[in-house]
Formats: C-alpha cells, sequence, structure tokens
C-alpha cells in the first residue's frame, strides 16, 4: 500500500479523563484513508480482527474512511465510534 506522503491526520479522543490518538494517511491515487492505532503505546491487546495491515513505528490499520479530503471532525466520530465498538472506552 502506498499513501501519498503530503497527507495524514492526527485524530483522537479526549473525553473522560482519556487521551488516545490514531493518524490517518491517504492513499496514492485513491480517495481513501486508513487510520491507524498503536496498540503497544496504550498498552492493549490487539483484538484478533485487526491484525490486518500495520506501519513501523505508526500501529494497525484499524478501518478505512473513503474521502478526497478527510475532516478531523468525521474522522474523530469515526475513531470514537471505534473505540466504543472494541470497548476501549
Amino acid at each position: 500500500m502506498l499513501y501519498d506522503s503530503r497527507y495524514h491526520l492526527h485524530i483522537g479522543y479526549y473525553e473522560k479523563g482519556l487521551d488516545f490518538e490514531a493518524v490517518a494517511y491517504k492513499r496514492e491515487l485513491e480517495d481513501i484513508w486508513d487510520v491507524f492505532f498503536d496498540f503497544k503505546f496504550y498498552n492493549l491487546k490487539i483484538p484478533y480482527g485487526n491484525r490486518n495491515f500495520a506501519l513501523q513505528h505508526v500501529g494497525i490499520r484499524i478501518f478505512s474512511v473513503k474521502e478526497s479530503d478527510l475532516d478531523y471532525d468525521v474522522g474523530a466520530q469515526k475513531f470514537e465510534e471505534w473505540l466504543r465498538s472494541e470497548q476501549i472506552i
């Protein structure tokens, strides 16, 4: 997978005293952003279904968003939904 080095977005969840962050990278030649989360940094066990693709020093891809330009609020909402679905928050 190739990513456009000009485009990445840090998205976070900072509610109720919690602080989780993920990073989204835009795929080259596609209107898709892959969102990565560093389970090891947060001392969290990697869910079995999320072992599909990793970037060294970034984390494991947890979901993708089909958008040409990913808005922070959209990314943060989807990240929060993912955190809830994985029962992290």
